[in-house]
């Protein structure tokens, strides 16, 4: 297979897993009350990390913060985040999980380990692919 057969078919492939992680976390994103942009924040609100600026957030989701402004609205809503303000320059606001934020984002973890297309890869080849993605994506 030729160079740009190989890039044209990567492409395919990861096109085709984006489609399918979509598809298959419709239900479980239904059954937490959760859209994709809402989920998507919830994801990486890492609780185990600094918290992140809003806008910080906004370049990880790659929209405008006014749109994590939104989103930072629903959540707090629900009891699930708070914007508060970095613990080193409190003129910066941050997003951060409460425990019901946490408990929502393992249950999201879950369904996405469950439901993921690459469940059926074991864990070196998860680890292989891993390395591989992530090298790709720091290349970004």
């Amino acid at each position: 297979m030729a160079v740009d057969e190989v890039a044209a078919s990567l492409l395919y492939q990861v096109m085709a897993v984006a489609g399918q992680i979509t598809g298959r976390m419709q239900e479980g994103l239904e059954r937490l009350d959760l859209t994709g942009p809402t989920a998507n924040l919830i994801w990486i609100l890492d609780p185990g990390a600094e918290p992140q600026s809003l806008r910080k957030l906004a370049a990880l989701m790659h929209c405008d913060p006014s749109n994590i402004t939104v989103l930072s609205a629903k959540l707090e809503e629900r009891g699930l985040a708070e914007r508060r303000p970095h613990p080193r320059d409190g003129r910066v606001r941050t997003l951060v999980l409460t425990d019901a934020g946490r408990e929502v984002r393992d249950q999201l973890l879950g369904v996405v380990a469950k439901r993921s297309p690459f469940a059926d890869l074991d864990a070196e080849e998860q680890r292989v692919l891993d390395r591989l993605l992530g090298k790709a994506l720091a290349g970004l």
